[in-house]
């Protein structure tokens, strides 16, 4: 029975540190892709900015040096209208979780000590405890005989002279000898009489149910854990995502610089800016490329860990597919008040609470019984149950808080997105002004194409948005349907 509780708690024990081992590389991924794209967004922010100023600011006095940039890069000219043409996905989100729980080595390896739990046979278990009992109590009255032996089994001498000497002698040696073994059997009568104990517990326990019950809290605890190892696996994908759009930002800006410093090249052969201004422009294209530098290491690592995650080969090069819109009618039917409560059945960190909340007071009516009113043990059992008592409600409360705040930001981000298709919108309709006039001659190339670049980057924050409001409602729907808050 102990090799087979050892195992179990060993089993448990492996299940959490592979899950945080996991979770720290998935973490460390994800915050590394997330630092370095917030700094390239930063740097496509600006950068775009500086090309629309100098683009807009050398209009009116640079009639020439456009019109010459317009016959070299006339080969260059893009359709905002050409549709997307990515290569096929290796992954879409619907096939993460599947995928997660077939093949992720750490979901296999807590699946196989559910399977081990569930595979006890309680009833074969207590007729092996039962005969490893009955041996131990043999054992201790063989022992206890034995004790008994070893106090009448030496009579002292009752012969005199020098015999009797030799008796008195051989006696005390015997008697010396007779007391180490019967203080060596005592301590053995002891260590076997702890054992039958401790053997009596476990047995009335498996009777009672009381092992059955902390087997399944033990299960209900391992299938959290692959909640959550499927719930990073699906963030890692979102960020992956999310990585993939802010590059294609920053390679539309490094466009948009080249521009630039080629306009820049052309004023400067003509007189009308200084070395210096140009250098200062090219000195922004070189941060851009390093942006993008960063910005393909992040991804790199993230999309190995996504690799590594859905049991997939570790190569960096798998790609992913955008994730499906959020209607207005899912948004709309999402209700706190009706929700909260069978979200809160379905915690696994309230379940765990609930339970120590029980185990808190079974053990302050036991000490009830056992003990005075006044008494140490009574006391701090009184106090441990009411302890369990707050630690509840607080995760209770920080539960429902949670969840609320989860409800409120899926609406949130969904006045965003319908804020950013509005902008999109606009921006649409300036481009379609600015291609006309383009198409008419009365503006430079260079404008064109920075309100194509303002059309994408507009398209871009929609795409962005998409994404925050996916996240938000699959975080709902774990709370929702697992009692998860991701």
């Amino acid at each position: 029975m102990s090799r087979r509780i050892t195992a179990l708690l060993l089993a448990l024990a492996m299940s959490g540190v592979l899950f945080a081992t996991a979770l720290a590389e998935e973490d460390t991924a994800e915050q590394s892709a997330q630092t370095a794209q917030a700094e390239a967004q930063s740097e496509t922010t600006a950068d775009n900015a500086a090309t629309k100023s100098t683009a807009e600011g050398a209009q009116g006095e640079t009639d020439t040096a456009a019109a010459l940039v317009q016959e070299t890069t006339q080969e260059n000219e893009a359709d905002a209208n050409v549709p997307d043409l990515s290569p096929v996905a290796d992954l879409t989100f619907a096939q993460v979780e599947e995928r997660v729980r077939n093949n992720n080595l750490t979901i296999l390896a807590l699946e196989e000590n559910i399977a081990a739990v569930e595979a006890t046979d309680y009833k074969e278990l207590l007729r092996d405890l039962d005969d490893q009992l009955d041996e131990l109590e043999d054992a201790k009255d063989g022992i206890e005989a034995l004790i008994g032996q070893l106090q009448s089994s030496v009579e002292p001498p009752l012969t005199s002279g020098e015999e009797s000497n030799v008796d008195l002698k051989l006696y005390g040696q015997v008697t010396v000898n007779n007391l180490l073994t019967k203080a060596l059997a005592s301590a053995t009568v002891a260590s076997l009489e702890s054992s039958i104990e401790s053997l009596e517990d476990t047995i009335a326990d498996i009777r009672s149910g009381k092992t059955q019950k902390t087997a399944q809290d033990g299960i209900r605890q391992m299938e959290n854990l692959e909640d959550q190892v499927v719930v990073g696996a699906e963030n890692l994908y979102m960020t992956v995502l999310e990585l993939q759009n802010t590059r294609s930002a920053l390679e539309r800006s490094l466009e948009s610089m080249d521009r630039t410093i080629q306009e820049m090249e052309l004023r400067y052969q003509l007189g009308q800016i200084s070395a210096l201004q140009l250098q200062q422009a090219k000195g922004g294209r070189t941060q851009i490329e390093s942006g993008i530098a960063t910005l393909e290491s992040s991804m790199d690592g993230a999309v190995v860990q996504l690799e590594m995650m859905v049991g997939a080969d570790v190569t960096g090069r798998m790609r992913v597919a955008e994730v499906p819109e959020i209607s207005d009618a899912l948004v709309e039917a999402i209700d706190y008040e009706k929700e909260v409560e069978s979200a809160k059945e379905r915690s696994y960190d309230l379940y765990a609470a609930r339970v120590t909340l029980n185990d808190a007071e079974e053990d302050y009516k036991e000490a009830k019984k056992e003990h005075g009113k006044n008494t140490y043990e009574r006391k701090m059992a009184e106090h441990q149950w009411q302890a369990a008592q707050y630690t509840y409600q607080a995760a209770e409360q920080s539960f429902e808080a949670q969840f609320r705040a989860l409800c409120a930001s899926v609406k949130d981000y969904h006045q965003i997105l319908k804020a950013k298709e509005t902008a999109l919108t606009i921006e649409q309709a300036d481009f379609e002004a600015q291609k006309l006039k383009y198409e008419q001659g009365s503006i430079s190339k260079n404008t064109y194409l920075t309100a194509q670049d303002d059309l994408a980057a507009a398209r871009d924050e929609v795409t962005t948005a998409k994404h925050n409001l996916y996240t938000a409602y699959r975080s709902y729907e774990w709370a929702i349907n697992s009692g998860v808050m991701g």
